[in-house]
């Protein structure tokens, strides 16, 4: 039986894996997906001290395998599916195993809000996407692309996409993006991006190949009164995220168990930075310690 188990591995995850094994515990990190969490999203981080010029948040997430690597710490790609408490341990279940652990710290994140429209299934993955980092791949030169969102991770997006196709729309419901007014400036430079406000999506369909989307706008939309439709070759959807906590059963939500630590963007949901996150994960793992150790929990 391992000691501690950290379920999740973007920055919270992984942090807390790297205290844990630095305090000489064994520990088991699980992660469905690939090392980074939304971070592998970010197209440049530029709040995360140690890297004044900013860090694309592929590379971020490199260093952070490599750090990983350098403890001796393998992500095991599996998705954990049940959690649940065995005496004084945990039981957690994937597809073809259980095994108990002393401790778990569950660092799942956030998942993608979807769009309340109609959308034909087999266009999900395939031509809409939730994910910028599930997009890029199928991306080529001569494509149009709309971003649908207003905030951070739109626009963030949005200059991830703009060296890669031919032309962007972001589309958003309110008057003013809700972005950073330093990544609108950004994208205002990019004569390829252009923004369109008060409008907000009816329905999405499939029309020769082209992806249609119709929209509905406000009567206080004057500027873009004229546009009802939009056609693009692939649809990005960025309008928020929830918490991944569909591990998280009612006795672990309303309990304060001994040895379950909740760490990252599950828990601080809208305040998604990486150093939140970095600093979420140590904190977990350093309770984790405590409580491995018989000592008061931080």
């Amino acid at each position: 039986m391992s000691d501690v188990a950290v379920v999740g591995a973007g920055p919270a995850g992984v942090s807390a894996s790297i205290y844990l094994k630095r305090a000489g515990f064994d520990v088991t990190l699980f992660e469905k997906n690939d090392v980074g969490g939304l971070l592998l999203n970010a197209y440049i981080v530029e709040n995360y001290p140690g890297f004044p010029d900013g860090i694309k948040g592929k590379n971020l997430c490199k260093l952070m395998q490599k750090h990983l690597k350098k403890w001796g710490i393998t992500s095991i790609t599996k998705e954990v599916k049940k959690i649940s408490i065995k005496g004084t341990n945990f039981l957690l279940e994937t597809n073809d195993k259980k095994n108990e652990y002393k401790a778990v710290i569950i660092a799942t994140g956030t998942k993608p809000k979807e769009l309340d429209i109609p959308i034909k299934k087999g266009l999900i993955g395939h031509k809409i996407f939730y994910e910028i980092k599930d997009l890029l791949p199928k991306i080529k030169a001569d494509d149009i692309c709309t971003v649908i969102g207003g905030g951070d991770a739109a626009f963030d997006y949005s200059l991830n996409l703009a060296n890669k196709c031919s032309k962007i729309n972001i589309v958003f419901r309110s008057k003013k993006p809700k972005c950073l007014n330093l990544l609108e400036e950004k994208v205002k430079k990019y004569s390829i991006i252009k923004i369109l406000s008060l409008l907000v999506p009816k329905r999405i369909y499939e029309e020769k190949e082209k992806l249609v989307i119709i929209l509905n706008h406000s009567e206080k939309n004057k500027e873009n009164l004229k546009v009802d439709k939009i056609k693009s070759d692939y649809i990005l959807i960025a309008c928020g995220r929830n918490p991944d906590d569909k591990l998280l059963t009612k006795e672990f939500k309303k309990s304060n168990i001994p040895g379950l630590y909740i760490a990252g963007d599950i828990r601080t949901e809208n305040f998604r930075q990486t150093g939140i996150a970095v600093g979420e994960g140590i904190h977990a793992a350093m309770s984790a310690e405590s409580y491995l150790k018989g000592l008061k929990t931080c």
